[in-house]
This record gives structure tokens, C-alpha cells and sequence, in this order.
């Protein structure tokens, strides 16, 4: 079978973000009548009338103190000339005149007053954001312990300089487009990327009434009339909503995504605006468990009470976010028939914290260093996974002071042997290289979605067959527009562009974030489209997605590669180094420009990026492994040579460090050493095409044709129809 690589270019440029008993819905239909162009925002205060007790639920909520003007009522921390000094960095907390300051390091590397302009949520911390140049507002790193009354580091671990994205100052505490989106009500960032300013404005300051329930203007009118005939106008979110539909218009918000338009209208699904983070790591484990944070809404849909039709509101009051009841009486309220809350279930003391069913099925971790936050995945403990691919169980999170091992034993003993299934055994599986693991959890639809797109995602990721390829083409048609999302953009990784038909349709998606990357799949192809009716409307979402992220790095890299399909080599140059000056960090860009330098013969150019790139991140094998192919272009053997061999030795090697590292030993016939290390490229990928094949190479030439013939007739084993390893056996019999 043909083995298929990437695009070196896109290497680097995958991105980026119980009362119920409902039957499962149907995905992706039509889910309400509600016409946002029909209304206007009106306030919140509008609603008071009506919904005095939805009111006073919502007063004081989290949604009602997402944001508000800093002052003497909403300012929590102390101002009072108190201090804190984190990494040599000493914030100062003061008051002057009745407002608010900080003096802080800034983005020049000085000390500066800055005016705390606005307070960012209460409890278990706040935030303080200020006023920048050209609409830019920033968050401060140091934020108030509303708990413990006390000031800390948001980035405790993290030694940050000044022109560092992950600077307070910088691009990953900008409220615009880091925050402002689900912390108030009718948002619109408004950036102008000719200017690199922002003019963004919002109606009401905080999450307000109509955050959630869409521009009412037309309700209002309504019941503001005498005696009001006909049927009430509709709201965005309503009473008796399908359970589906309510989870993905709150994961708007509670979510971590990415988002495709220029600002949230109100219209069609979660996946016409924004594209949600896959369960990769490192913000998932390998299980798809929680690591970074991860706003809710990936974890829960992976869970089987989301697809057996529990909402976020069978728990959660919607108004207040509080939940509807404490401790294991409100898992109970729907699994009342089993005996899980009792002994002869979880084994522990009755009453206590061991026996909460939250403690064994809804880990968590916390996050902004003092906000502790669940897992909603709602999964059965599985220590036996933390053996083989250390993943995280709760029964160790408790026992700490016991292996994995043990806890598997323990589930055993009381449990049994058999384990259900989940569709974490398969993602597992293929992480290993089981690629009919893969298949089997893309291939079926009872699998959680976000489960299976991942495994398209990540399948990938491993040398591919024909096979591999003929059943990604069929995915394309499948019911879920994330399987047929990443889909798309694993058929344009590989590389190949004879497909352009199967992708065509997709061209007219229901769903925008489809379309936008069956439109992203032809432009970087540079594929003609003028005959297409539906491309130049998806072109041109796709365009305004590029728009919308250009203020982020990766969103300028995206750009880059837009340009470069177009043959706009200057405009990817200025693309690239803007990416860079965005995130000094952002070793993305700096590794496709130097590829886009020694491409166009500009060698010493991409020589100093990639000498960068080793310097800020001494461990990324890539890097060393194309300054490697860069000496040997020079003629620099034993640089070559010597960069090669290094990329081999790094955490996150490739199979081609391996077989170019090779290839340089046997060219001065060191067959020792290409041997040698061609027996640890196999251990680190086993059966990898052609490192085998460079194995039997280095065989003959060192004329040991026992092993040459063994390692070539595993080759035909695998590949019979390929004539390279039948004339290599052909010549290796002659020789013997």
C-alpha cells in the first residue's frame, strides 16, 4: 500500500480553541424560530417587570459581576498602598483622587501608574483591567484572592519578560480578544488590523438578560400591549428548549474555542461562529480528560448524560448558576433506582468526602491558581489506563500514597474484570498505533462527537496507507460536522490534491465552520475555482475568520499561508514577522518563514530563525533537524551531520531525523552508527516504511546481506506492489 507525509510547510501550522429523561436528538437541525434581524437589544432593566424572581436569581451571580466599572462597590482587593512582588516584579496597589491604580511593570520593561478602568469577575479571585493605546485594554496578572483576601500570581510557575505574549501587557491578557466576547452583552471586538486598533463596544457591561436571550425588542412590544393577541414573539433561549440546543448555545461561552465571525449575531449554531478545541494535548490528557482549562462544554459533551439528553440546566439553575441541590442528593434525583449512593457501591465511608459521587466521577483541578473546576466528563475511575498511558484516575488523586497499579487491582477486586466501554480505550489504542482503533471510534456515531473528530485529528498524525485515506474520504459525508471539519483538513495535510471533488460539496455546507475549511482546503491548494457558484461565498468566511483572528498570532500565520498558496511571497514575509511581533515566542511563525527563506535561497536568513528557535526552545528536535537539511544544501557536511544527530536525540523527534541522519552516515560510510541509530528510530516508531527501508540499505553496503535480505523481505511482506524493494532483493542476491 502508498505511505503518504505532509506538507512539511502545514507541519507547523495546524492551529488553533438531573431531571432529564429526553431521547437523543438529531444533530445540527434547524433549533428555533427566533429572528435576531426582527429585533433590538433593550436592557436588561426592561425585564425586571415581568421577571422579578429571574432577576433576583441572576443579581449577584457570576453572569451579573462578570464585569463592571471600578469603583468603591465593585472593587474587591486592597488599594490601600499594599504590595506584591512576584519574579522580581512588585506590583503596587494605590489609591488616588477616589480611583484606583496599580504601578506595575509595562510593556517597554518600566515602571508605570495605571488606572484600573474595570473590575473582571468576584469570587474565587478578581481581576483589574486597564486602559492601553488604541482601544486595547489589558488584564493584570496579579488578581485578589476573594477568599483568602490576599493578592497573587496568576502564572505563579512562570518567569515572564516584558515582550512576552503571556506579559500582562501582551497579546495573551488582552481583554478585546481574550475575554470581552463572554463577559458581556452584545459584544464586538472591532478590530482594525491596518491600524492594530481596536474600537470594541458592548450594550451592558456584563452577562446580562439578553447575553443569553438574544435582542428582545420584539418580545417587549409584545407584552407591553393591553391585551396582547397571537403568538408571542420567540426568544434565542427559551423554556422547553431541547436539551441539545441549550448545551451548544451556552457553549458560546463555556467553551474553548476559537472564534469564525466578526461578532456573534444570534443566528443558526455554536458551529456557525466559533470551532472548538479537540481533545489534544496538552489541553486534554490522552483520555480526553481535563487539563488546561476547559470551560465545561468539550468535557460534558463526552459524557453519557449528555447524550442520553441531560442539559446543563438539569443541574445548574440558569438564572442564579448555582447548582439545584447539594451532594449526592442531586445525582440521585435521576439515578434514585441504583444503589449508588451507599457502600456497596463506592466502598467508602457513608457521609463522607470519599463517598461524594463527585469526588470518584467529576475530578477536577484548579486553574488561575485558585479556581477550582470539575470535570464534566463524568467518567468511571480507570486506573487501568493510568498504568499503560499515565493518565489521571480519581482513586490515586485520594490515595496518593498508592501506584496505578494498585488502584487497577482495587477496581478489579471490587468491580470485577470487564471494563464498559469507552471511547477512550480507542483513542488510546490509536495513539499507539492502532489505527483501526481510530476507524472504529470515527465510525461510529454512538461515540461522543468531539471523541471521533479527534481520532480524525489525530489518525493523521501516524504514516497512513490508501486505506487510511479512502476511509477519510467517506468521513466527509458523515452526520457530524466536526468529523467532516477535520476530515477536510486532514485530507489537505496529506498532501494530496487529486480529491477535489469529494470536497466540492462541502463547498455548501449547512454548517459555516465546514465551509470555511472546505474553503481554507482550496485556497492553499491554489485550486481554480471561478466555475464553483459556492466558493466565493465561502471564500469570503473564510476570509472574515482570517480577519477576525489577525490579531493573533496564529491567526497572521494563517495569513502566511493564504499568501504563499497565492504567491504572495512578500506579503507572507510581512505576515510571518507580524506573527513574531505579536509573540516574540511564537516559533510557529518563525519556523515557516525560515522554511518560506530557504525556499526562495534566502539560507542565511533561515540559518539565523532557526538558531532562534533552538535558543528559545532548546528542545524542539524540528528545529535542529532542519538546520541539519539547511548544512547539507551549504555543503557543511559535519554540521549536517552533527545537527541531524542531535534532532534524533530530542523528546520530540520525527522518523526523517532518523532516515536523513542515516542517509548522511552511509554517504561516508559510517554503517555502525547509521545502524545503530536506525535500531532506536525503530523502537521510537516501529515498522516506520521508510526507516526499514534504510535499514536494508545500510545492510547491503555493509555487506552484511543476511539481515539485508531479512529486513527487505519484510518490506514486500508490507508493500509487495512496490518495485523499489523488489529490485533492492534483486540486488542484494546478486551480491551474495
Amino acid at each position: 500500500m502508498k505511505a503518504f507525509r505532509f506538507n512539511l510547510i502545514f507541519l507547523f501550522a495546524i492551529i488553533l480553541m438531573i431531571l432529564s429523561s429526553c431521547k437523543k436528538e438529531s444533530h445540527y437541525t434547524a433549533i428555533q424560530d427566533f429572528d435576531p434581524s426582527k429585533n433590538t437589544f433593550v436592557g436588561g432593566q426592561t425585564c425586571i417587570e415581568c421577571h422579578q424572581n429571574e432577576f433576583e436569581k441572576w443579581s449577584g451571580s457570576h453572569h451579573d459581576k462578570a464585569m463592571a466599572i471600578a469603583d468603591s462597590t465593585s472593587v474587591l482587593g486592597d488599594f490601600n498602598n499594599s504590595t506584591f512582588t512576584h519574579k522580581g516584579v512588585t506590583t503596587a496597589f494605590f489609591k488616588k483622587e477616589g480611583k484606583f491604580y496599580a504601578n506595575t511593570e509595562g510593556p517597554d520593561g518600566e515602571y508605570h501608574d495605571y488606572e484600573i478602568m474595570y473590575t473582571f469577575g468576584f469570587t474565587p479571585l478578581q481581576q483589574y483591567i486597564v486602559q492601553f493605546p488604541k482601544g486595547h485594554y489589558q488584564c493584570l496578572l496579579t488578581a485578589w484572592d476573594s477568599d483568602k483576601n490576599k493578592w497573587f500570581h496568576l502564572q505563579p510557575d512562570l518567569d515572564l519578560h516584558h515582550e512576552e505574549w503571556m506579559h500582562w501587557s501582551r497579546g495573551a491578557m488582552n481583554w478585546n480578544n481574550m475575554c470581552a466576547d463572554c463577559h458581556s452583552t452584545n459584544l464586538e471586538k472591532a478590530y482594525d488590523p491596518k491600524t492594530l486598533s481596536y474600537n470594541t463596544s458592548f450594550s451592558e457591561i456584563n452577562v446580562n438578560c439578553e447575553a443569553c436571550h438574544g435582542p428582545s425588542s420584539q418580545h417587549v412590544e409584545y407584552y407591553k400591549q393591553g391585551n396582547p393577541v397571537g403568538k408571542p414573539p420567540k426568544l434565542y433561549m427559551q423554556t422547553g428548549m431541547a436539551s441539545e440546543e441549550f448545551v451548544q448555545k451556552c457553549a458560546r461561552c463555556h467553551s474553548r474555542r476559537g472564534q469564525l465571525t466578526k461578532k456573534f449575531d444570534y443566528k443558526g449554531h455554536f458551529f456557525d461562529h466559533y470551532e472548538q478545541q479537540l481533545l489534544n494535548t496538552p489541553i486534554y490528557y490522552a483520555d480526553g480528560q481535563i487539563w488546561d482549562e476547559d470551560y465545561v462544554y468539550a468535557s460534558f459533551v463526552q459524557s453519557k448524560m449528555y447524550q442520553e439528553g441531560v442539559s446543563c440546566k438539569d443541574c445548574h439553575d440558569p438564572h442564579s448558576l448555582t447548582l439545584k441541590r447539594q451532594g449526592n442528593n442531586l445525582c440521585i434525583t435521576c439515578h434514585v433506582k441504583q444503589d449508588y449512593d451507599t457502600p456497596s457501591h463506592h466502598f467508602h465511608i457513608q457521609n463522607t468526602e470519599a463517598s461524594q459521587c463527585i469526588n470518584c466521577h467529576m475530578t477536577g483541578r484548579y486553574y488561575m491558581g485558585n479556581d477550582f473546576r470539575r470535570d464534566h466528563s463524568f467518567r468511571v475511575p480507570r486506573p487501568d489506563q493510568s498504568v499503560t498511558h499515565e493518565t489521571p484516575n480519581a482513586c490515586n488523586g485520594c490515595h496518593t500514597d498508592k501506584s496505578a497499579e494498585w488502584a487497577a487491582n482495587v477496581i478489579v477486586e471490587k468491580y470485577g474484570k470487564e471494563r464498559a466501554d469507552h471511547f477512550s480505550d480507542h483513542l488510546l489504542s490509536g495513539l499507539d498505533g492502532n489505527l483501526q482503533a481510530y476507524h472504529h471510534l470515527i465510525g461510529n456515531s454512538n461515540y461522543p462527537e468531539i471523541a471521533r473528530a479527534t481520532a480524525v485529528n489525530q489518525l493523521i498524525n501516524q504514516q497512513i496507507t490508501q486505506e487510511d485515506v479512502d476511509k477519510l474520504l467517506t468521513y466527509l459525508n458523515d452526520d457530524s460536522p466536526w468529523v467532516r471539519k477535520e476530515s477536510i483538513q486532514a485530507i489537505e495535510q496529506i498532501g494530496i490534491n487529486e480529491y477535489h471533488s469529494y470536497l466540492e460539496p462541502l463547498l455548501n455546507d449547512s454548517v459555516r465552520m465546514v465551509r470555511i475549511a472546505a474553503a481554507r482546503y482550496f485556497s492553499l491548494n491554489a485550486v481554480d475555482m471561478s466555475s464553483n457558484a459556492d466558493f466565493d461565498n465561502a471564500y469570503t468566511e473564510y476570509k472574515d475568520r482570517l480577519e477576525m483572528t489577525s490579531d493573533f498570532p496564529g491567526g497572521q500565520l494563517q495569513i502566511a499561508l493564504l499568501q504563499q498558496a497565492q504567491g504572495d511571497i512578500k506579503g507572507a514575509i510581512k505576515s510571518y514577522e507580524r506573527a513574531i511581533e505579536i509573540d516574540n515566542r511564537y516559533n510557529q511563525a518563525r519556523m515557516n518563514l525560515a522554511l518560506l527563506y530557504y525556499q526562495t535561497g534566502y539560507i542565511d536568513k533561515s540559518e539565523t530563525l532557526y538558531k532562534k528557535v533552538i535558543t528559545q526552545e532548546p528542545d524542539f528536535a524540528m528545529s535542529y533537524y532542519m538546520l541539519g537539511l539547511l548544512y547539507n544544501e551549504k555543503g557543511e557536511s559535519d554540521k549536517s551531520l552533527d545537527y541531524l544527530k542531535i534532532s534524533t536525540e530530542k523528546p520530540n523527534t520525527t522518523p526523517n531525523a532518523f532516515y536523513n541522519y542515516a542517509l548522511k552516515l552511509i554517504e561516508i560510510k559510517d554503517f555502525s552508527t547509521a545502524e545503530l541509530s536506525l535500531k532506536q528510530g525503530l523502537d521510537l516508531f516501529p515498522k516506520n516504511e521508510r526507516l526499514m527501508y534504510v535499514k536494508a540499505i545500510v545492510y547491503a553496503n555493509s555487506k552484511q546481506y543476511k539481515k539485508a535480505e531479512t529486513a527487505v523481505n519484510e518490506l514486500i511482506k508490507r508493500y509487495p506492489a512496490n518495485p523499489t524493494y523488489q529490485n533492492l532483493r534483486r540486488e542484494i542476491t546478486k551480491n551474495r
